[in-house]
C-alpha cells in the first residue's frame, strides 16, 4: 500500500529542475511524466501491479487469456474448489510426454505453461471440460491519475512506497529529454534513465534476497 502523494513526487522533481514555479514544466507536463514513470516501472517489474483473484477458466480450451486489464501472468496458485496447488510446466515436458496434451480433457488443472513472447496468454493441462475456477496472479497497468488542485491533491502514488524513487528519476529523464538538444540536458537525461534503472535493479537484487524460496 502507498502512503507517497503524486504531488510530493512532483514537488521534488521541481526542486530538483530548479522550476518551483512551474515556469518551464507545467504541472500537467510533470504529471504526465509520472503516469509515464509508473508505466515505466511496471513494463520493468511486472510485480510492481498486480492483482491475485479467482479467475474461470474457458471450458473445452486449454488456451486461457488474461482479463482486459492484464498486462502479463504471473502465477496461476491453485485449483479453488479443491485447494490443490497448480503448477507451472515447461512446455517441452508436456509435448514430449503427453503430446496431444492439449485436447486431454479433465475436470482439474493441474499443470500451466507460459511463453514469454505471449504474456497475455496461458495454457492449462488438462483442458477443463467445464469452467474450472482457479487463483490467479496477474500483471496489470494502474489507471492514470488525474489532479486539478497541485496543492492540496491526497492521491497516493499508484504503485508500492518503495519505487518512489525510481519515478521520480523517470520523471526528470523525461523532464530533461524536454530540452535534450542542449547537449547539458541530453547528458541529465540519460544520467536520470540509467539511475531509474539501476534503482529497479538495485529493489529486484533485495527482493531476492528476501524471497523465501531462493534461501530454501
Amino acid at each position: 500500500m502507498s502512503t507517497r502523494k503524486v504531488i510530493d513526487a512532483i514537488a521534488q522533481v521541481r526542486t530538483t529542475l530548479v522550476d518551483t514555479t512551474g515556469t518551464r514544466w507545467p504541472d500537467l507536463e510533470l504529471l504526465n511524466g509520472y503516469n509515464n514513470a509508473v508505466l515505466a516501472v511496471v513494463n520493468l517489474r511486472p510485480d510492481a501491479s498486480t492483482k491475485n483473484i479467482p479467475f474461470n477458466t474457458e471450458a473445452g480450451k486449454s488456451k486461457q487469456v488474461l482479463p482486459s486489464d492484464g498486462l502479463r501472468w504471473m502465477d496461476i496458485v491453485y485449483d479453488v474448489a479443491s485447494g490443490n496447488p497448480i503448477r507451472k510446466t515447461d512446455r517441452t515436458t508436456l509435448d514430449d510426454q503427453i503430446p496431444n496434451w492439449h485436447n486431454s480433457p479433465g475436470n482439474r488443472v493441474t499443470n500451466w505453461v507460459f511463453d514469454e513472447r505471449d504474456p497475455k496468454t496461458a495454457y492449462v493441462y488438462p483442458q477443463p471440460s467445464t469452467p474450472v475456477e482457479i487463483q490467479i496472479i496477474y500483471s496489470v497497468a494502474p489507471s492514470a491519475v488525474e489532479i486539478t488542485d497541485f496543492e492540496n491533491d491526497t492521491t497516493t502514488i499508484s504503485i508500492d512506497d518503495s519505487y518512489f524513487n525510481a519515478i521520480k528519476e523517470y520523471m526528470l529523464y523525461e523532464a530533461y529529454s524536454k530540452d535534450a538538444d542542449y547537449a547539458s540536458n541530453a547528458q541529465r537525461a540519460t544520467a536520470h534513465y540509467s539511475k531509474f534503472e539501476r534503482t529497479l535493479g538495485n529493489k529486484s537484487g533485495v527482493d531476492q534476497a528476501s524471497n523465501p524460496e531462493e534461501r530454501m
